[in-house]
């Protein structure tokens, strides 16, 4: 892979750098849907809002692939082909999901954009990683990466949400289309094209793999998306996914293990720090998902969505500070199990006191302390368990372990957790609308209301039981997962002081 500079040499810094964050920006935050306009999308096409969600999911289902191809796709075209491609592609995506009534088509569109972005995303990552650390060390860069990633796409989502309450849900999409095509421009002007060396074909590349892997996890997406509306096993079409899901995943584990050239080096399998990785951030699914909060300030409070969107605003000061945090401790190369510790622990805070506030009559201001506990834990727990994730790689097999961060971190435990809370919850409510309608009936539960009043009173309780329920459950899991971190931390200090007393 020949790595060179992505600028002519007559461009002065005070112009790359710049340039170089707003693309870094536009590739980062800039998709296919938007959390907060999906609503007014569904509500417009007159569909249901799983094939948007499914559509969100298939965006980091692309990206995860489009990175684990990349390092052939580098060796086959020069940077500024690749950093045009990813643009383009993003555009004309964009452009698909703007005028498309087919909600479908809107997943496939979402789906390629994931994809091609990836090959632009490179070219400018490693640009930044360079001017972070000559040596190229990622834990320089990480804290960087995710605080433009982060707070750039919480106020992508409320300046989309914003337009669509102001004018229409397309009008978000021209202002993602005027930046996307700013990002063309300045590539045109600024970026230098240097020929590759030594090409190497494309026709080698094991598409049937690639294929298998995708076709694997959009089943997933399926299920656990569909999951809720369809009603699981009473489903044909969810009992024929779970039947032809594990025949797409033994196929594509056998074709990786006999292919002479495998999509996937199985070789990556093989470091612990990848398998802790991956572990934490399958964890790490149980507490990110807005599911709770977003239903309960949507569903019991009535807050309209552009005020959901501004509770995520609130996090953006904590990033920050979990972002410098981050830096300052790997820079002077402290234990990163603190930082594990640290996050795993303000995600239990953050529970815990929206346990607290589920209640009647809050506003926007009753968020702000949650908020920040949330923010400084997402942003602490993206650097640290992705460092540990690609930790003992160099390229291209860093390339790889990336790819699988992005699928099990935005897909396979933000996407799965997020299908089994919108369950539980339903579930959960109809659970309590069963007992209070129990209660009421043998006159233990009385509310002198109207009718209509009453049921929704009944209603928003039960809803409420639900939420509490659900967010108890998950502060005894944190629970337990501070305790396994701590003692993994004891146990690696008893073994380490036994190890130094065993030489003296």
């Amino acid at each position: 892979m020949e790595l060179k500079d992505l600028f002519y040499k007559w461009v002065p810094v005070w112009v790359k750098l710049p340039v170089l964050f707003i693309l870094f920006f536009t590739l980062l935050t800039c998709n296919g849907v938007y959390l907060g306009n999906t609503t007014d999308m569904y509500s417009g096409l007159g569909v249901y809002p799983e094939p948007f969600t499914e559509a969100y999911n298939a965006i980091y289902i692309g990206m995860g692939l489009g990175l684990l191809i990349e390092f052939r796709l580098k060796r086959r075209f020069s940077n500024k082909t690749l950093l045009l491609y990813g643009l383009i592609m993003m555009l004309a995506m964009n452009v698909v999901c703007m005028i498309t009534s087919n909600p479908g088509v809107t997943v496939a569109a979402c789906l390629i954009l994931g994809f091609c972005k990836m090959a632009a995303f490179f070219e400018v990552y490693i640009i930044w990683l360079y001017i972070f650390s000559k040596k190229l060390d990622r834990s320089r860069i990480y804290p960087f990466l995710y605080i433009v990633a982060l707070p750039g796409t919480y106020l992508v989502t409320w300046a989309t949400t914003w337009l669509s309450y102001l004018y229409n849900w397309r009008y978000a999409y021209v202002a993602v289309l005027m930046l996307i095509g700013l990002c063309i421009l300045l590539s045109l002007l600024f970026a230098e094209n240097h020929p590759i060396r030594r090409i190497y074909p494309l026709y080698q590349m094991d598409w049937l793999g690639v294929l298998l892997l995708l076709s694997t996890l959009l089943l997933i997406n399926y299920i656990v998306v569909y999951g809720k509306v369809e009603d699981w096993f009473e489903s044909d079409r969810i009992k024929a996914a779970f039947v032809v899901l594990p025949v797409t995943l033994l196929g594509f584990i056998r074709r990786e293990i006999r292919v002479k050239r495998p999509f996937v080096p199985f070789r990556i399998m093989k470091s612990p720090w990848f398998h802790k990785g991956q572990f934490f951030f399958l964890v790490l699914g149980v507490f990110l998902p807005s599911t709770i909060q977003s239903s309960f300030t949507g569903g019991i409070l009535h807050f309209e969505a552009i005020r959901n969107t501004e509770l995520n605003l609130y996090m953006i000061p904590a990033m920050a500070i979990g972002a410098v945090f981050a830096y300052i401790w790997y820079y002077f190369k402290r234990d990163p199990d603190v930082l594990l510790f640290v996050g795993f622990l303000s995600f239990v805070l953050y529970y815990f006191l929206l346990y607290q506030r589920l209640a009647l009559g809050l506003g926007l201001d009753d968020f702000w302390l949650p908020s920040l506990f949330k923010g400084f834990a997402i942003i602490l727990l993206y650097i640290c368990i992705g460092l540990y994730t690609v930790a003992s790689f160099q390229l291209p097999d860093i390339l790889t372990a990336a790819g699988f961060m992005i699928i099990t971190r935005s897909f396979l435990s933000g996407g799965i957790f997020t299908g089994i809370y919108s369950y539980f919850v339903y579930s959960g409510t109809v659970k309590h609308i069963d007992r209070l309608a129990g209660l009421t009936a043998s006159g233990d539960y009385v509310l002198n209301q109207a009718p209509a009043a009453y049921v929704r009173t009944i209603a928003e309780q039960a809803t409420l039981a639900s939420f509490k329920e659900m967010t108890g459950f998950i502060l005894l899991f944190g629970i337990l997962t501070l305790a396994l971190i701590l003692s993994s931390m004891v146990y690696r200090s008893i073994i380490l002081k036994e190890h130094i007393l065993s030489k003296w």
